[in-house]
Formats: C-alpha cells, sequence, structure tokens
C-alpha cells in the first residue's frame, strides 16, 4: 500500500498540519493570509514527507520554518 494512503501516516501529517498551524497562526501577530498560508503549509508538510521525513516534530518545524519564511516583516515601529 502507498505511504499516501497509509492511514496512521496520514494522521501524522495531519497532527503536525494542526501544530505548526496553532504555532503560527495567533491574533494580533502578523501573518500571510490563511487562505494562502494553509494550502502551502500542506504542499510543504506534504513534500518534507515525500523526501522521506517520518517525524511527527519535525515535519510540525518543517511546515512552521516554511511558513515564516513566507510572512512579511512587521513594519518598524516608530519611537
Amino acid at each position: 500500500m502507498p505511504e499516501d494512503f497509509d492511514p496512521e501516516f496520514t494522521q501524522l501529517r495531519g497532527r503536525a498540519f494542526d501544530r505548526a498551524w496553532d504555532r503560527y497562526y495567533r491574533p494580533g501577530r502578523t501573518t500571510i493570509d490563511p487562505e494562502i498560508a494553509r494550502p502551502e503549509l500542506a504542499k510543504r508538510i506534504v513534500e518534507l514527507a515525500k523526501a522521506g521525513e517520518r517525524d511527527e516534530s519535525a515535519l510540525t518545524a518543517g511546515g512552521l520554518t516554511y511558513l515564516f519564511s513566507l510572512t512579511p516583516e512587521p513594519p518598524d515601529m516608530i519611537a
């Protein structure tokens, strides 16, 4: 059975997605639009999994790092 259809592996990727999303998207934090961010996060986690990553924490960290790389810097605060 291909790993894409392995229920346990599918759940692992889902948990990694949820954990990364919960850490990224917070009220008051500068983020990219969720309509863009969510599909990008999913694609990144799938890419990492296809590359052989099987550790949930590593998938979470990889997805979160990718989202932050897409996020614009907040504007400088004027003192």
